[in-house]
């Protein structure tokens, strides 16, 4: 009975990722092109996963030494920054005296943010992301912040990889 909570969360987690925009067509990486310096800004995690043990500045620090090591700049002041998003649906207890804990369904998503301004209104500006990839991913609570690190690096070289196909060194 325990599994068909995870199911249902598991499968709201797939829903909500499949409604995302993750995105690294060619058009995609082409917003990319040009971009001489990023900022990086890691969104508050879920309760759930900061309890799991999740450094927030951690996973900052990594991504910022992954996209270093490949010869991005970083500068805090930058316009254009890359932004991880971690979502955490939370799986449903069907036994009320169960003392095991339902595993995590997480979506971890990495995109970059730019300013854009619209064709039809010159003075009409926004942030949009514009290049996006994402992990779905199921884990127990005390392997969750592994895990959650092991995506974020996984994305991180997708962005270096996309990145580095427009702006090669």
């Amino acid at each position: 009975m325990a599994s068909r909570g995870f199911s249902v969360s598991l499968a709201l987690a797939v829903f909500l990722a499949g409604n995302g925009v993750a995105s690294d067509t060619d058009m995609d990486r082409a917003t990319l092109r040009g971009i001489k310096a990023v900022k990086v800004i890691v969104d508050p995690a879920p309760p759930e996963i900061e309890r799991a043990g999740l450094d927030r500045d951690h996973l900052h620090a990594r991504i910022e030494q992954k996209l270093r090591d490949a010869g991005i700049t970083i500068d805090g002041d930058a316009t254009e920054f890359v932004g991880l998003n971690i979502t955490s649906v939370r799986g449903v207890k069907t036994n009320a005296f169960s003392l095991k804990s339902s595993p995590l369904s997480l979506m971890i998503g990495l995109g970059v943010y730019q300013v854009v301004t619209l064709s039809r209104d010159k003075t009409s500006k926004t942030v949009a992301e514009t290049w996006s990839q994402q992990r779905v991913m199921s884990a127990a609570p005390k392997a969750a912040a592994e895990a959650v690190s092991s995506a974020v690096d996984e994305l991180a070289d997708e962005f270096v990889k996309a990145y580095r196909s427009v702006n090669p060194q």
